[in-house]
C-alpha cells in the first residue's frame, strides 16, 4: 500500500474480498467472501495452509510470510426497517437500516439520518412546527437507505467489482411535506446513480460556489445554518423584508445572505443563479440540513416565504 495507507480496501477480479488494516503495517484482516453452501466451490477454511495461500493470492505476493491468527465467519446483511417512526419513537442509522459494506455507504447513510432529523427535532420540541415535520424524515430518508441497499447489494455479486461511488450520496433529492416542489417537477429517485450534478431543485443539496466574504467565508455552504438561510444573488432590500417577517411570525429565523451585495462577492459572478436556475431577483430557501426546502422567481408583495415557511413546518399543503 505505501504511501496510500487506508482503514480499508477492496480488491477488483482476480482478487476477491478486501483488507482491513488494523495497523497498516503487520496485522491486517482479510475479508473472504465464500458461501457456506459451497456454491462457490468445495473449500476447507479450517485449513490454516489454505487459508495462508488466499492471502497471498489478495495481497498478490507469492512469497509472502502468513501467520494466521484467527478466523471467524461474518454473514453480510440487507435490511431496512418497515417505519422509521411510531409516535415518539424514531430510528436512525443501524436500526434503520443494515447496509453491505460493499459499497462504503453505510456510516455515512446512518449519519445522513441525524443530519435530517435533528433540525426537525429540535423544531418540534421547540414549538417552532408541528410533529406533522417528524413524518417528512421518513419519506425522506427510507427511499434514500433503500436505493443505497440495491447498490451495496448490487456490487456484492459484481464480477468486475465494487463501485465505490464517493459522490452518490450527494445526489439526494428529497420529497416530502418538508419539501416545496416547483410546480410540474418530475418525480426522480432519491438518488442519482450516474453522477452528481449542482442543482437548485427543491429536495436537492444547495450547491457550492466559491465566494469572497468575511474569515472562514468562501463558499455558499459557509452560509448555510444553524436555521432557515435565504440566499439571492439579487441586492434588495425585498427579500430582507420577507424574511423578516417570516421569523416575526412564524417564530423561526431566517437568515438573508446576498452574494451581490458588499459582504459577500462570488469568484465568478452569476454562477450561483446558474447552478440553481435562478433569474437575477430569485432566491433559494435552504433548510438547516443544506437541502433546498423552497425556489422563488423574485420577491412578490404576497408573503410568499411566510406561506412556505408554514407548509415546511407544519406538512399543512
Amino acid at each position: 500500500m505505501a504511501d496510500r495507507a487506508s482503514a480499508s480496501y477492496f480488491l477488483t477480479p482476480p482478487g476477491r474480498g478486501g483488507f482491513m488494516a488494523v495497523d497498516n503495517d503487520r496485522h491486517w484482516i482479510y475479508r473472504y467472501p465464500f458461501d457456506p453452501a459451497g456454491r462457490l466451490g468445495d473449500e476447507d477454511l479450517t485449513d490454516r495452509k489454505h487459508l495462508e495461500d488466499l492471502v497471498r493470492a489478495a495481497a498478490g505476493i507469492p512469497d509472502l510470510e502468513v501467520t494466521v491468527r484467527d478466523t471467524m465467519v461474518w454473514r453480510m446483511d440487507a435490511r431496512l426497517a418497515s417505519a422509521y417512526r411510531s409516535g415518539r419513537v424514531l430510528l436512525a442509522g443501524d436500526a434503520a437500516h443494515v447496509i453491505p459494506p460493499t459499497g462504503g455507504h453505510g456510516m455515512n447513510t446512518g449519519i445522513g439520518d441525524v443530519d435530517n432529523l435533528a433540525w426537525k427535532l429540535a423544531a418540534v420540541t421547540s414549538g417552532r412546527a408541528t410533529p406533522a415535520l417528524l413524518d417528512s424524515y421518513q419519506a425522506e430518508r427510507r427511499p434514500v437507505a433503500r436505493q443505497v441497499i440495491d447498490v451495496s447489494t448490487d456490487n456484492a455479486g459484481a464480477r468486475a467489482g465494487y463501485r465505490i461511488d464517493d459522490e452518490l450520496l450527494l445526489s439526494a433529492a428529497y420529497r416530502s411535506t418538508a419539501v416545496i416542489p416547483d410546480p410540474g417537477t418530475p418525480i426522480r429517485p432519491p438518488l442519482d446513480v450516474s453522477g452528481y450534478r449542482p442543482s437548485g431543485d427543491p429536495g436537492r443539496r444547495a450547491p457550492h460556489t466559491r465566494i469572497s466574504g468575511p474569515p472562514g467565508i468562501t463558499s455558499t455552504l459557509d452560509l448555510i445554518g444553524p436555521d432557515f438561510t435565504l440566499i439571492t444573488a439579487a441586492d434588495t432590500p425585498a427579500w430582507q423584508q420577507q424574511a423578516d417577517a417570516a421569523t416575526a411570525a412564524a417564530g423561526t429565523p431566517v437568515t438573508v445572505h446576498q452574494l451581490a451585495g458588499g459582504r459577500l462577492r462570488e469568484e465568478h459572478p452569476g454562477s450561483f443563479n446558474r447552478l440553481c436556475a435562478l433569474p437575477a431577483a430569485g432566491a433559494v430557501l435552504v433548510r438547516p440540513d443544506g437541502h433546498i426546502a423552497w425556489r422563488a422567481a423574485s420577491p412578490s408583495a404576497e408573503p410568499d416565504l411566510l406561506h412556505a415557511l408554514q407548509r415546511i413546518l407544519t406538512g399543512v399543503r
